[in-house]
């Protein structure tokens, strides 16, 4: 891919934690009842929310990427393995139980931009930008 479509990719993926992690951040109860999952108690609200805001984190990052600041490849080795970790811990959950399917959907984005984070990752030097 040439460097603009690698921006438009780190903005997509950005975009994607931005709709991902909001909304838990913002309004963790009703996040819960969208993902047919029952409201967190009240004293841990914070849970849901503090997923939010690492999500949202890792978008600001992505951004970041995409916008051509310093630190690149250690934002991506960052996303690749936060979003490696994700796929995982679905992964082993859907063997116990229903997983929603909203959950899975967004499992499946990350795997397939931890795909895109590892190409970039192997395709481009250690100076390279986006």
């Amino acid at each position: 891919m040439t460097p603009k479509n690698w921006r438009a990719f780190f903005w997509v993926a950005a975009i994607f934690n931005f709709m991902a992690g909001l909304p838990p951040l913002l309004a963790p109860s009703l996040t819960a009842a969208s993902l047919g999952m029952p409201a967190p108690d009240p004293q841990y609200l914070f849970i849901v929310q503090m997923f939010g805001a690492a999500v949202s984190i890792f978008g600001i990052g992505y951004a970041m990427v995409a916008a051509g600041q310093a630190g690149q490849r250690q934002i991506i080795t960052l996303g690749l393995i936060g979003k490696i970790c994700v796929v995982a811990l679905l992964a082993l959950r859907a063997l116990e139980i229903d997983v929603p399917q909203q959950m899975a959907t967004a499992a499946a984005g990350d795997f397939l931009f931890s795909i895109g984070f590892a190409a970039f990752l192997l395709t481009h030097a250690t100076t390279s930008k986006a």
